[in-house]
């Protein structure tokens, strides 16, 4: 790794014993801090990546199990191998996935991030656009320590490590910010000296290396190129071997508005590549990017004033943008991040470390935060645009404190990481129950749909559990009614959603007959379905409604669901996944109504190369009474699956 070829002055042996104490307290106090959550719930995602998902669910013996384990994710268009792998190596390590393996992998990678944050921030306080500080060395690793621990210690970062299936996120974080220090340590010799050929080759083979691991993480390491033309536009300008070359200005520039210019064409030459994405959402792509510009003031007002009574898990109690004046809101917010983008391309240069966080924070949400159709908020998103202002705010205290005389810097960063660290053991000590962070997420949220569905089903879990917990049959029937009470808030909120409808019916059927006779829940979900636009979600919901019809306390109502999946499969023919669950109940309960479904299933796996449950559905109809439709159907399989990521449920057919 290139050094700075001016070395500065180094501290002497009190100075660094103090860092030294300083980087251990705060690693200590990190790994306390979430220690009392590592054996909290696995839930929601964790579900159909982890525990759902046998191909990642190996021991180790065969070299391919490695290899399917490593494609077995169906997020994301490259199936991010790298941070399927490290799951991987979990469940062999551990005999199985765990809280706590898993979790506490998650916090180590965090730590190892902070470190990296640490070298990121103390490599680019050298950039000749921050040489007007005239910070020595040992300043800077000040600056640099301090913002590692701000990064570490904030609240927001819990949903990122307590969350295991995110560690995605963390991977692809860690290997963006090597990739920024390894660019900032190469262009820090190049100042000063240049560089030649080889040594140009050398530092992109080294970027080139990092992104794909930050790539094959989660796809918004492919970001990489465009935060290093933040650094190069905001901290580095362009000079080489002490003069500015104006090529290398101009390319810097290029890079950074590049990707706009390349979206907005797209917008504007083929829309419907953006907007075609939206048809399983229950919002455009206009009120997503109106309602994104609301939500990145939220995120950052989280960074700078960590309200943990705001924040959460779910975040589906922000209304969305209709339209720029609904909510008025909309347009101050969008109007406000104008301002700020301007004023950091005009006074980039009065203020290069403002210019570079807030340009770091905006890159690096882009990808999230703009034009794909993913959900409006989750905190998780922040892990890495934080990065930027938490040098800032260390940079700040550090020059604020020396401003004030009376004041003292020791006892700023200890107020300051105190009250950190206070907020931070609140939100994992949540975590660490599941039915105790669902009541914090709904207290927080009480008009969030998904916060009261999340605590309902927190409480019907423990009311399932009632004879192991040794409830009295009072404390049972207080369980159910408040169980029931939060779905149906939940139905209030959001009477489009089949979730809190399926759980109304069962818990209807089973425990409130009478309630069951009033409220017809299947016929509600039947007329939904003419409207609803499936989400993900209801996979899950639709799923339960299947799994419990198969039941002999459903038995009656098994026409309904046959005509409720019937019209869903009409509305959805290419949906694999319901396709599926018509096929999975039609098979237990008509068995001699299959062959009307052959059509649908061929349709689907046509449709769906990249579907598993389509192909298994079709080869499992043929069965051994038509071996060579059979042979076909997964020689058709195996030709759109060059990876041969499902090369293990191709074995478990053979063998079944």
């Amino acid at each position: 790794m290139p050094e700075p070829a001016v070395p500065a002055p180094h501290p002497d042996k009190a100075d660094r014993g103090l860092l030294l104490c300083f980087t251990l307290l705060v690693v200590l106090l990190c790994t306390l801090a979430y220690g009392v959550a590592l054996h909290g719930p696995l839930f929601f995602d964790d579900e159909p990546n982890l525990l759902g998902n046998e191909r990642v669910q190996i021991d180790g013996a065969r070299f391919d199990d490695w290899r399917t384990a490593s494609l077995s994710a169906d997020s994301g268009v490259l199936y991010r191998p790298v941070a399927m792998l490290t799951f991987a190596l979990n469940h062999v390590a551990a005999g199985g996935f765990t809280p706590f393996s898993l979790k506490a992998t998650n916090l180590a990678i965090h730590l190892l991030v902070g470190v990296l944050l640490y070298q990121f921030t103390r490599a680019l306080l050298q950039a000749p656009a921050l040489r007007v500080y005239r910070l020595d060395d040992y300043q800077c690793r000040v600056v640099a320590l301090l913002a590692a621990a701000l990064w570490l210690l904030h609240p927001i970062q819990v949903s990122t490590v307590l969350y295991a299936v995110q560690r995605m996120a963390q991977l692809s974080a860690l290997f963006t910010l090597a990739g920024l220090w390894v660019f900032t340590r190469y262009r820090l010799r190049w100042v000063e000296r240049g560089a030649g050929a080889g040594e140009v080759i050398a530092a992109a083979l080294w970027l080139a290396l990092l992104g794909l691991a930050a790539v094959l993480s989660k796809e918004n390491g492919a970001l990489l190129p465009w935060l290093l033309a933040v650094v190069e536009v905001t901290l580095f300008r362009g000079i080489w071997a002490g003069r500015s070359q104006r090529a290398l200005v101009a390319l810097a520039w290029l890079a950074l508005v590049l990707p706009v210019l390349l979206v907005g064409a797209i917008y504007l030459l083929a829309p419907e590549v953006l907007m075609g994405r939206y048809g399983g959402r229950e919002f455009t792509l206009h009120e997503r990017l109106f309602t994104q510009g609301r939500a990145l003031w939220q995120y950052l007002s989280w960074l700078l004033v960590p309200n943990i009574t705001s924040m959460g898990f779910f975040h589906d109690d922000i209304a969305i943008s209709r339209s720029l004046l609904s909510p008025l809101s909309t347009a101050v917010a969008l109007l406000g991040w104008a301002a700020v983008l301007g004023a950091c391309l005009l006074w980039h240069r009065r203020y290069p470390m403002l210019a570079f966080a807030f340009l770091f924070y905006l890159v690096a949400h882009s990808m999230e935060s703009t034009v794909l159709p993913l959900e409006m908020v989750f905190e998780h998103r922040n892990y890495l645009p934080s990065v930027g202002l938490a040098a800032l705010a260390a940079l700040g205290m550090v020059k604020g404190v020396a401003r004030v005389r009376q004041l003292r810097l020791r006892m700023a960063v200890a107020g300051v990481l105190a009250v950190l660290l206070a907020l931070l053991l609140v939100r994992t000590n949540a975590w660490s129950d599941e039915t105790q962070l669902a009541r914090f997420n709904v207290i927080n949220h009480p008009q969030s749909a998904r916060a009261n569905f999340f605590y309902g089903n927190a409480l019907f879990k423990r009311f399932q559990q009632s004879q192991a917990l040794g409830l009295d049959e009072e404390e049972q029937r207080a369980l159910a009614v408040a169980a029931r009470g939060y779905f149906e808030r939940m139905r209030q909120l959001d009477p489009r959603n089949f979730s809190a409808l399926v759980m109304l019916y069962q818990l209807d059927t089973l425990y409130f007959p009478g309630l069951a006779d009033e409220n017809n829940w299947l016929d509600t979900m039947i007329e939904l379905a003419q409207t609803r636009r499936l989400q993900s979600s209801d996979r899950t919901a639709l799923t339960a409604l299947v799994d419990f019809s198969l039941s002999p306390s459903a038995a009656a109502d098994r026409p309904s669901v046959d005509e409720l999946l019937a019209q869903l499969v009409a509305r959805y023919p290419h949906r694999a996944e319901i396709v599926g669950l018509q096929y999975r109940f039609v098979t237990a309960t008509a068995p001699t109504r299959k062959a009307a479904l052959l059509p649908q299933l061929q349709q689907a796996a046509q449709r769906n190369a990249r579907s598993t449950a389509a192909a298994v559905n079709l080869t499992q109809y043929y069965g051994n009474d038509q071996l060579d439709r059979t042979y076909e159907s997964i020689r058709e399989w195996m030709r759109r699956d060059p990876l041969r990521r499902e090369l293990p449920v191709v074995k478990a057919l053979f063998e079944q």
